[in-house]
């Protein structure tokens, strides 16, 4: 018996169309990333993994049909801070903590844009990184804290962007209060900055990063145009002397203020004193002998620089009993 053919007749057959992102993300997400790409906050490899898990975190909202970042509720941001990994386990704690900070900073950068978003991350609590009580800050979180410190609002918010610069190149907070344009190599094209020391670190010389040498350069800029000299404080304006302690406490506060702004300050295991230690780990993990970071962050004792990037360097094995030793000496010389 002949098939019956269809009375009308089939079209060729198509795949089905991946569904695309909506016009919204796409746009904001663009934004974003492009702003990234220009703003040199970010290292190279920093802002491969954020823009990587930006686009993640747009994916997963695409799933559930959000069409811009706007709508993305508190439980939607904890879902992709603590989902699976590929793998299907469940994320370490360093992976939480960067995917939210990718998600932060995506939300400050758009702030920065002038859309006015809340950040659906304010509330998700991860547990502490690890025991110290003053943790290395991550790369993530440096940038996330320099999108936040251009953020800050009042009479000093460039001032603590300044602040945070100077924590960048080593200074601690009783040094950032003591600062002015004659400590910089150059107020135009700053580079490098004379740190003076205090009671407990040696004096040295700091080096600006590329965005830290920006924001003072700025200020510095600004300060001479208004007349000031060479000997305007970069990043302090109390009526306190200048180095003292109240000074100083102005000094932590404003790095304390930075990581308030990027939702860090609640963190148990983060200190303003953790933005020095994230820069003395970062030079020691590129390679920079132990003796060098200490010298690099003013220290005088190995152990007290080890402590600060969270090294641990010295052997924790027991020493053999010396009743031990004396018999393994015996049988070398057997």
């Amino acid at each position: 018996m002949a098939r019956r053919l269809p009375d009308t007749p089939a079209g060729p057959r198509t795949r089905p169309q991946p569904r695309l992102t909506p016009p919204g993300l796409v746009t904001e997400l663009d934004a974003v990333t492009a702003r990234w790409a220009v703003d040199g906050a970010h290292s190279e490899q920093t802002l491969a993994r954020m823009t990587e898990t930006a686009r993640r975190f747009a994916a997963r909202l695409q799933a559930v049909g959000a069409s811009s970042f706007a709508e993305v509720t508190p439980l939607q941001a904890r879902g992709f801070v603590t989902a699976v990994t590929g793998s299907g386990t469940a994320p370490e704690v360093a992976t939480q903590h960067a995917r939210r900070t990718a998600v932060r900073t995506l939300y400050r950068t758009l702030r920065t844009l002038g859309q006015a978003f809340g950040d659906p991350t304010l509330d998700v609590t991860l547990p502490a990184r690890g025991l110290l009580t003053a943790r290395p800050l991550t790369d993530d979180e440096v940038t996330l804290c320099r999108a936040s410190a251009q953020l800050t609002n009042g009479p000093w918010a460039s001032a603590r962007a300044v602040a945070w610069a100077l924590g960048e190149a080593t200074a601690v907070s009783s040094e950032i209060t003591i600062l002015t344009v004659a400590d910089l190599d150059d107020p135009h094209r700053p580079r490098r900055v004379r740190l003076p020391g205090t009671r407990r670190h040696d004096p040295r010389t700091g080096t600006l990063t590329a965005w830290g040498a920006r924001m003072v350069a700025s200020r510095a800029e600004h300060l001479l145009g208004t007349g000031a000299g060479r000997g305007a404080l970069l990043a302090y304006g109390g009526a306190a002397p200048p180095g003292g302690a109240k000074a100083q406490a102005t000094g932590c506060n404003a790095l304390r203020d930075v990581l308030n702004a990027a939702g860090l300050s609640a963190e148990p295991d983060v200190r303003p004193s953790s933005l020095r230690h994230w820069v003395g780990r970062t030079t020691y993990d590129n390679g920079t002998p132990i003796q060098d970071v200490a010298r690099l962050l003013g220290h005088r004792s190995l152990d007290a620089a080890a402590e600060d990037i969270a090294l641990t360097w010295r052997q924790t094995t027991p020493a053999p009993h010396p009743s031990q030793q004396h018999d393994l000496t015996r049988k070398d010389r057997a």
